[in-house]
This record gives structure tokens, C-alpha cells and sequence, in this order.
């Protein structure tokens, strides 16, 4: 494979992952993420020096459509 013809197809392929990554997101948007199918684990980061640094999150996964998030408090 050549330097001209190798461009190309990263072009193409690059292009092809941006289409699959946004079919993901739209397919997880339109999921409803039921609480029955949503893993979910609480997590801190306390013990600082500055208690005002402590941290406090929750990441959850659906099973359903495989989306992962994180939320703060």
C-alpha cells in the first residue's frame, strides 16, 4: 500500500467511525435506560485535606443500549 492510497482510506474509515459513533448516540437518546437494566455505583473521594475538595458520584451503565454516564453532586 502506497502513501496515496493510504490517506484516502484513513479519510474514509475516520468517516465511517464519526456515522457509526452518531447512529450509537441517537440509539442511546431514544433509550428510556429502565431503572431494572441501569447498573449503578456510588463512588467519593473524601479524606482531603480541604474537605471542600471532597467529591461524591454515581456512574451508571444501561444494559440495554450500553451507555455509560457519571453524575456529581
Amino acid at each position: 500500500m502506497n502513501i496515496p492510497q493510504t490517506l484516502p482510506e484513513i479519510i474514509r474509515a475516520r468517516q465511517e467511525i464519526v456515522d457509526c459513533e452518531s447512529l450509537i448516540a441517537s440509539i442511546q437518546g431514544h433509550c428510556v435506560h429502565p431503572k431494572k437494566t441501569v447498573y449503578k455505583q456510588t463512588g467519593a473521594n473524601t479524606g482531603n485535606y480541604d474537605p471542600s475538595a471532597d467529591t461524591y458520584w454515581t456512574d451508571y451503565h444501561c444494559r440495554i443500549c450500553d451507555k455509560m454516564w457519571t453524575e456529581y453532586q
